[in-house]
């Protein structure tokens, strides 16, 4: 604990007196570990009880005595903070502020930024982590109808998932989001280039989250075990009962993406009408669905390539199955039924053919349709 403290003032010391000699001409020395993983958390809203229970669950659970467990908190009525939890040398459950961050709005693409730079200057490893946590609302542009939230939620404030592959300044091994409808195809392919691998869940998320307090044993025990925490997940939520009993989980490996986009753009192009695609095409009746009240952006990815190549779609069934790694689902989502059959482990968008042009337009900007000519606007096909 005292060397903690001791970093950290030397920390502050070096960036916020820079009109004064320091004491020391040396930079301070932190050691690196095996691990850090960030658990960031946008709380700013009406998830902030959610956001302090979670932290409690991961102090009763597994905590690192050297790996870096680190919580950016920012809840309601107070500036973000930087949290460290860990096991002391008594074997008690700690927990220490070690950076406070000025007034900010954390849905901004450049709080994130800064606050993966302070943890990897301050807690420097060899694999770092990244736990997203707040709303979310998957590929969607921010502030779409004024009600979805791309991922985070902040005084109005959103990013949407272009921003938020840039502002992730180094690589990462995973990210886990702990935030509604982010499994789809946009957001993974989105973050390819950035995270070896992706957990989450095609469907909305319970404000309770994930079970923090099983799921660390399997990041920082040992070996981190990405799917174990997948299935704790499944776990948590399959052993309630009634509409409790709801969740949907996947563990993607981005690097076989590039592949599944391929194989997905042979079949477009083949079959999608030279980039008219929608769902005229498809009986999205017959398409697993993961949303619920009309908002109509998700559906099955292996049900839209089934639907509209069949048995031509044994190729992109493959890729897809080495880039899903693990997925899993209860028999429904509150009042989704959920075929497992018909779950592939990441949705996608179906547009309809009266899908506005401002939802169209930024769906082509996305790396995934990009790469694989999904949908074009009339002007790009001219």
């Amino acid at each position: 604990m005292k060397l903690i403290k001791y970093l950290f003032a030397s920390f502050v010391l070096l960036f916020s007196v820079a009109s004064c000699d320091p004491v020391s001409q040396d930079p301070p020395q932190f050691t690196e570990q095996q691990k850090t993983l960030l658990v960031y958390m946008v709380a700013n809203n009406n998830l902030s009880s959610n956001a302090t229970g979670n932290i409690n669950a991961m102090l009763q659970g597994y905590l690192p005595t050297e790996d870096n467990l680190l919580v950016y908190l920012h809840s309601t009525n107070s500036n973000p903070i930087l949290l460290r939890l860990y096991r002391d040398e008594r074997g008690a459950a700690a927990k220490d502020t070690v950076y406070r961050f000025p007034q900010r709005n954390s849905a901004d693409p450049a709080s994130l930024t800064s606050a993966m730079n302070v943890c990897r200057t301050m807690y420097p490893a060899q694999e770092y982590g990244l736990v997203l946590w707040s709303h979310g609302t998957g590929w969607l542009p921010k502030q779409y109808y004024g009600k979805t939230r791309s991922f985070g939620q902040d005084a109005g404030n959103e990013m949407d998932i272009i921003e938020m592959a840039k502002a992730i300044p180094f690589k990462l091994n995973y990210v886990i989001f702990d935030a509604c409808l982010m499994g789809g195809i946009e957001v993974a392919y989105e973050l390819k280039d950035s995270v070896d691998y992706v957990i989450a869940s095609p469907t909305e998320i319970f404000s309770d989250g994930f079970p923090y307090r099983k799921m660390m044993e399997h990041i920082f025990k040992s070996s981190t075990q990405l799917q174990a925490v997948a299935q704790e997940y499944y776990n948590h939520y399959n052993d309630k009962s009634g509409s409790s009993r709801s969740a949907t989980i996947a563990l993607i490996k981005t690097s076989e993406l590039d592949n599944v986009a391929q194989k997905a753009k042979d079949i477009f192009n083949k079959y999608g009408h030279n980039g008219n695609l929608d769902n005229t095409l498809v009986d999205t009746t017959a398409i697993q669905k993961y949303y619920r009240d009309q908002k109509h952006w998700f559906y099955d990815l292996g049900g839209l390539v089934q639907q509209l190549a069949g048995d031509d779609a044994d190729a992109f069934n493959k890729a897809l199955e080495s880039a899903v790694i693990y997925k899993a689902a209860t028999p429904e989502f509150i009042s989704v039924k959920i075929d497992p059959a018909k779950f592939s482990g990441l949705s996608t968008y179906i547009p309809s053919s009266k899908a506005d042009a401002e939802l169209l337009e930024y769906y082509t900007k996305l790396r995934w349709n990009r790469d694989t000519g999904y949908i074009q606007t009339e002007e790009k096909q001219e």
